[in-house]
């Protein structure tokens, strides 16, 4: 349908939104009206309709009739309310009471349940029922209506919305011990339910907290690998010297780290490790040391035999047993350490002796 936007006049837009799709028929209700609205008025013919209605109702903003057709193509065609800031809630609300205060009841609460449908989240919606059934005395249909939404929050999780709907009955009729009764259940049910939340979040949090430790613990474990793995090895040598050497280092490099980490998972076998390496160690410096001792005891022994010979060396010469002499002299040389202080003037005796001989020949 396609209709002049500058020749369109109001009412006509108010007749072809309101009035019976043939003359002599009654006129439909709200809902027949806002289908077929729906279904005859395209887009284009709706948003001139909406931009007549909005700017009449702009010069009379309590004309029922035109507040009514736009409240049908608002219904029709939601977006087009949209576009000139119109609420269509609000006006609904205030069309209601414009048609309770002209005396048409029927129609001002067809219209609050038309809206109701319309936006059922809409709370205020929903309180303008039930005053309106209040003022009318309808407390039955008020309770149940109220019953009604409150089953609706429940299943939508909403406990503390269904609360205030019960509340909203016992306001009406305080025998009802069933509704005061549901309003106990739901309150404990929202305080578990409120309490496993928050013994969810603190063990959510606790788990953040040993999820962080952990990290920290394997991060400061792969640190302390990484030093370790960076200690002085070990050789395959057997020789003691060598050997005591790398383990001196390695025993060293442990010691700074066990001094550096206090406490770590690995600390056991590397104390472990250090144990066994330190018992290899005083091994070899025991065998060392006996070593040593033998060497000193036997050098000493060397010493002695050399002293002795040179005595007898020096015997033989006052004897005039001149190659006794020369055999005892050479061993002590041969005996004596090489730096035996004596070592110069028994090497001189030899060659004294040597000449002597040489000269009897």
């Amino acid at each position: 349908m396609t209709v002049n936007e500058e020749r369109l006049l109001v009412d006509d837009v108010v007749t072809a939104l309101t009035a019976p799709q043939q003359e002599g028929q009654p006129a439909q209700d709200l809902r027949g009206q806002m289908e077929r609205a729906a279904d005859e008025f395209d887009k284009r013919t709706a948003l001139a309709f909406g931009r007549a209605l909005v700017d009449s109702l702009c010069e009379d903003p309590a004309d029922v009739r035109r507040l009514e057709a736009l409240l049908i193509l608002g219904l029709a065609h939601p977006h087009i309310l949209g576009l000139y800031q119109v609420s269509l809630a609000a006006e609904g609300r205030r069309l209601s009471v414009l048609l309770e205060n002209c005396g048409e009841h029927e129609r001002a609460r067809s219209i609050l349940e038309l809206l109701a449908q319309h936006a059922p989240n809409d709370r205020s919606i929903q309180q303008d029922l039930s005053s309106m059934a209040r003022r009318f005395g309808e407390v039955d249909e008020l309770i149940e209506r109220c019953l009604l939404r409150a089953d609706e929050e429940v299943a939508a999780d909403n406990p503390m919305e269904a609360i205030a709907w019960l509340q909203e009955i016992l306001l009406h009729d305080q025998t009802r011990r069933d509704v005061a009764r549901m309003i106990r259940d739901l309150r404990f049910a929202e305080v578990e339910k409120t309490q496993l939340k928050q013994r969810r979040n603190r063990l959510a949090g606790v788990l953040m907290a040993v999820s962080a430790v952990i990290s920290l613990l394997f991060v400061r474990e792969w640190r302390i690998f990484e030093q370790y793995g960076a200690l002085p090895a070990l050789a395959s040598s057997t020789a003691d010297t060598p050997r005591a050497h790398e383990l001196n280092e390695r025993l060293a490099g442990l010691d700074q780290l066990l001094a550096k980490n206090q406490l770590w998972l690995g600390m056991f076998s590397v104390t472990r490790e250090r144990r066994d390496l330190q018992r290899e160690a005083d091994k070899l410096a025991n065998s060392a040391s006996e070593r040593n001792l033998r060497l000193e005891k036997i050098a000493y022994q060397r010493q002695a035999m050399a002293e002795s010979a040179r005595l007898k060396g020096l015997d033989a010469v006052t004897q005039v047993r001149l190659g006794d002499a020369l055999f005892q002299f050479e061993r002590s040389l041969d005996l004596g350490a090489l730096d035996w202080d004596r070592r110069s003037r028994i090497s001189a005796n030899i060659v004294a002796i040597e000449e002597l001989l040489e000269q009897r020949k």
